[in-house]
């Protein structure tokens, strides 16, 4: 009885030394280069997620969570409810407590950092009227957001979630006007981003200096984007579920957004073109060369569509001349073989095809084109056949590849933001929007003469611009004249004037101004106005047989009220029959005189 007893104490001692030991070997720490640690020391360095790794550890926050005893959860849970209830009864101090004690819980939970960032850059933001009461509040968003990164070092999402911050909500805001102002001068706030920005090798005051050599919000967004790309770049993080062409398009995008703010704000210069030619070399070079992953499992370059195009071009030129008439025979052929409405909707011409037309000719379209194993199952050399399939080959490879790409450009407009940088950095698109700045001082100043010389002098020039870049007045981003556009036309407005009908920017004035409609043709000419004349005084009846003695008789009739008599207008010359006006002359009609006048202004319809 008491040998088994004492021979099971015996197994249970050595059973517990072997776990101790065996614990040790897995949770052994690292101490060094030459000591990794445990098994799980390494795999925590392997993986990244070891507390170093991740951010600073901070002593109050670890002493919280072991005192909850794994219940941590929970209790975020009960202090997120309690912060929801603090923000209904709007004691927002209190609100500022418990989203500290939130985040001491639980440090490495990123969607408490960027809900709560925006509930207070946001939410509580414009519970106050006062613009710069409303600033505070997006600066301590912005501060709680920062100091998520301290825990975080390589969440590029939280990295980005910063840069969005700064970036749309001090350049988009109802109030952007005020924080741009206020941004710049707020030195204190400078300090403590730099106190983050310094772990990336970036300072606020020396890498985001805008106008005036002070920092601007859309370049120091744009160094936030650059840390999270070096996160990712490094390996040490990864973009997570966002969209690789979305993600690494911040950073130029936060350069051409900074020239674009501040050529609204009326530094049109040097500053501004610098800034464009940063941008598109920026665009067009790191991020057009970028391999970028795709959901296919297929890096990218931008910049390959039209490497690719050519390439593409060769080929099918090249398979075009070794077919020769082949394609062309079973084109007839098929021709021959399609329904007499796709062959009815062939013939009309493309300007004129309706919906269903369209529709119709595509249909045939895909009918005819022919297919390589069609092409190649006429070619009687074995090895040009060979040839021909190697070629259709690459050719599908090629479109698949381009398709892929294409799809990857649309997203963040890859095309026009190339066309709309090479263009903005030209000179005269820099003196087409000085003019229209200066044009809309003037207004403001009431110069309302100087205003429409200026306008009328930028709008020969965005005509140029627009003839050059065709993309860029199509596009909805053509928008930004809109304002413009209106504010020139309250100014013809006001000035008793109308719009020219050769007007540069109609198609313009049509697309962003609701109602708008298309003046009037210019008056005829003279000549033209004494021709109509003459015309009609063949028509009419002679003088004779309406006597002077009556002018009463001489009355329009009721279908043109406005129209009045020689005799009524000038008693005095009653007797001379050719100066009279017969009843039936239109209004508009009058002596070459003028006609003359008339044809400088454009009658207002």
């Amino acid at each position: 009885m008491n040998s088994g007893s004492f021979r099971r104490k015996i197994i249970y001692g050595v059973c517990i030394v072997g776990l101790l030991i065996l614990n040790s070997l897995l949770s052994r720490p690292a101490t060094g280069p030459d000591s990794p640690g445990g098994l799980l020391a390494q795999k925590r360095d392997e993986y990244r997620i070891a507390k170093a790794e991740l951010g600073e550890i901070d002593p109050t926050s670890e002493a919280m969570r072991l005192s909850m005893l794994g219940m941590d959860g929970i209790a975020t849970l009960i202090l997120w409810n309690q912060l929801n209830e603090y923000q209904k009864t709007e004691q927002y101090d209190h609100v500022n407590a418990i989203c500290e004690q939130i985040t001491h819980l639980n440090p490495h939970f990123l969607s408490v950092w960027e809900y709560q960032a925006w509930n207070l850059s946001y939410n509580i933001s414009r519970e106050f009227d006062n613009y710069r009461h409303r600033y505070l509040w997006v600066k301590k968003g912005l501060e709680y957001q920062m100091s998520g990164t301290r825990y975080n070092y390589d969440e590029p999402k939280l990295l980005n979630s910063v840069a969005h911050f700064f970036g749309i909500k001090f350049g988009y805001a109802d109030e952007k006007a005020q924080y741009r102002e206020i941004f710049p001068e707020d030195t204190e706030f400078h300090a403590e981003i730099d106190d983050y920005l310094t772990k990336a090798g970036s300072n606020v005051e020396q890498n985001a200096a805008g106008v005036g050599n002070k920092p601007d919000n859309w370049l120091v967004a744009r160094l936030w984007n650059q840390w999270a790309e070096r996160v990712v770049d490094t390996g040490a993080g990864n973009v997570g579920n966002a969209s690789p062409a979305i993600f690494f398009s911040n950073s130029p995008k936060r350069m051409m957004s900074f020239a674009e703010f501040i050529e609204k704000e009326g530094a049109i210069g040097d500053t501004a073109q610098t800034a464009w030619r940063d941008g598109n070399a920026e665009w067009t070079g790191d991020y057009g060369d970028r391999d970028l992953p795709t959901s296919w499992g297929i890096p990218v370059k931008l910049n390959d569509y039209k490497r690719n195009a050519a390439q593409l071009k060769e080929l099918e030129a090249k398979a075009d001349a070794m077919v020769g008439p082949i394609e062309k025979a079973i084109r007839e052929e098929k021709m021959k073989q399609l329904p007499e409405d796709q062959i009815a909707a062939l013939k009309v011409p493309e300007a004129e095809r309706s919906g269903e037309e369209m529709l119709a000719v595509r249909k045939a379209e895909e009918t005819l084109r022919p297919t390589a194993t069609e092409i190649i199952q006429r070619i009687n050399d074995p090895q040009k056949a060979l040839e021909i399939r190697r070629l259709y080959r690459d050719m599908t490879d090629l479109e698949f590849l381009q398709g892929i790409i294409d799809k990857s450009k649309s997203v963040v407009h890859f095309d026009y933001w190339t066309t709309r940088s090479e263009s903005e950095m030209t000179d005269r698109s820099i003196k087409a929007r000085s003019l229209v700045y200066e044009a809309n001082k003037a207004f403001e100043d009431a110069n309302l003469v100087e205003s429409r010389d200026l306008y009328d002098q930028a709008w020969k020039l965005w005509a140029e611009i627009y003839a050059d870049h065709p993309d860029l007045k199509d596009d909805a981003a053509s928008g930004d004249l809109s304002e413009d556009l209106k504010t020139y036309a309250q100014l013809l407005e006001q000035l008793g004037e109308t719009l020219p009908a050769d007007f540069p920017l109609m198609d313009l004035m049509e697309i962003h101004i609701q109602g708008f409609q298309r003046p009037a043709p210019p008056a005829t000419s003279a000549a033209a106005g004494s021709d109509a004349e003459k015309a009609d005084e063949e028509k009419s009846e002679p003088m004779e047989e309406q006597p002077a003695a009556e002018p009463e008789m001489k009355k329009p009739e009721p279908s043109e009220p406005e129209a009045k008599p020689a005799e009524e207008a000038k008693p005095a010359e009653a007797e001379k029959p050719a100066d009279e006006k017969p009843a039936t002359e239109k209004p508009e009609e009058k002596p070459a005189e003028e006609a003359k006048e008339e044809a400088a202004t454009p009658s207002a319809e």
